[in-house]
C-alpha cells in the first residue's frame, strides 16, 4: 500500500490499520486509545457521525482508516469499532453506491481548511458539554422560586453558554447538507464552497462526476408557523425557488431544518417546487423524509 501524507493525532491508527492483513478488524475503544496514546473525544462515544466514512470538513479522523483502505462497518459505543477492508473503494451506507476517493495528496490550503473546520466542530462540542454540565449542576434548583438577582445571574450564564448559537446551528446544518450530498452523489470532497446568501440562507453549486450540475439551497431560519407561511416567508421561499432555477442545474435541492416548514411547503407550495427536491434535515439522514428524492 502506498504511503500517504496523513499526519496528526490519528496517524498511529492509520499506521496500525495499514499493517493489518485481515479483512475484518475489531478494536475496542481502549485499544484505539492505546494505539493513539490519547483519549478519544467525547463525541466519539456519542455520535455515529464522528465515525462517518468521509474525509469532508470536520471528519478529519476518518482519513486514518480510509487512507489505510478500511471503512467503519459498525460502532458499539464505549465497547468496540469494527473496520472492514475495502481497498480503494469506500462504500457508503447505501450498498449500491460507491464513492471513489482520490489518492492525490491534499494541498496545504485544503489541509488548513480541514483543521479550521475541526476546530469549529470541537468548539461546538465543548459548548454542548458545558451546557450539559450546567444543567447537571443545577438540576436541584427551582428557578421560579428564587430571587430576581439569582434569576438574573442564571440568564447571564445561559447567555454566555449560548453565545453564537445561530452560527453553530448554521455550521452543523451545512455539514449535514454536505454529508447528504456527498453520500448521494459522486462529489469532489475538496469542493466545500458553500456561499452564504443571508443570515439563514446558503447556496451550494457543484458539478458531479456524471457531468451534471447540482445546486442546493439550505434554509436554517427558525419559523414560527401554524398552517402557513407569513407573506414575507412566502415571498422568500418563491425567491429561493427562482434562484435555484436560475442556476440551470439539472439536480436541485431545497433543504430546511424545521419540520413545520417542510410540512407547510409540502401542503401549500408543492406546485412551486417543480424538479426541486425538498429535504428535511436532519431526519432525512436516518429515514426517508423528502419530496421527489
Amino acid at each position: 500500500m502506498a504511503r500517504h501524507t496523513l499526519q496528526g493525532k490519528y496517524f498511529p491508527l492509520y499506521e496500525y490499520l495499514s499493517k493489518q492483513q485481515e479483512r475484518h478488524v475489531v478494536l475496542t475503544f481502549e485499544e484505539i486509545e492505546g494505539i493513539l496514546q490519547a483519549k478519544l473525544p467525547k463525541s466519539a462515544y456519542k455520535y455515529q457521525a464522528w465515525w462517518g466514512n468521509t474525509r469532508s470538513g470536520t471528519y478529519v479522523q476518518a482519513a486514518a482508516w480510509l487512507e489505510a483502505g478500511f471503512r467503519v462497518d459498525l460502532v458499539q459505543f464505549g465497547h468496540c469499532v469494527e473496520f472492514l477492508k475495502v481497498s480503494k473503494e469506500i462504500l457508503t451506507k447505501k450498498k449500491n453506491k460507491v464513492m471513489r476517493e482520490s489518492i492525490v495528496p491534499k494541498s496545504e490550503p485544503i489541509q488548513n481548511a480541514i483543521y479550521k473546520d475541526l476546530e469549529s466542530f470541537q468548539k461546538i462540542m465543548m459548548k454542548m458539554d458545558a451546557v450539559q454540565q450546567f444543567f447537571l449542576e443545577n438540576n436541584h434548583r427551582h428557578f421560579t422560586e428564587e430571587t430576581i438577582v439569582s434569576q438574573f445571574r442564571v440568564f447571564c450564564e445561559w447567555r454566555r453558554l449560548f453565545v453564537g448559537i445561530e452560527q453553530d446551528v448554521n455550521y452543523l446544518a451545512k455539514q449535514l447538507m454536505y454529508d447528504f450530498l456527498l453520500e448521494k452523489h459522486l462529489l469532489d470532497p475538496k469542493n466545500t464552497n458553500i456561499k452564504q446568501q443571508d443570515a439563514y440562507t446558503f447556496l451550494y453549486e457543484d458539478q458531479i462526476a456524471t457531468g451534471e450540475k447540482i445546486a442546493a439551497i439550505l434554509k436554517t431560519s427558525p419559523h414560527t408557523l401554524t398552517a402557513d407561511f407569513a407573506p414575507s416567508q412566502r415571498s422568500m421561499f418563491l425567491q429561493d425557488c427562482r434562484l435555484l432555477n436560475d442556476t440551470n442545474a439539472t439536480i436541485q435541492y431545497y433543504f430546511v431544518t424545521e419540520e413545520l416548514a417542510f410540512n407547510v411547503i409540502e401542503k401549500n407550495y408543492k406546485q412551486y417546487l417543480g424538479r426541486i427536491q425538498l429535504i428535511f434535515l436532519p431526519k432525512v439522514i436516518a429515514a426517508r423524509y423528502s419530496l421527489h428524492a
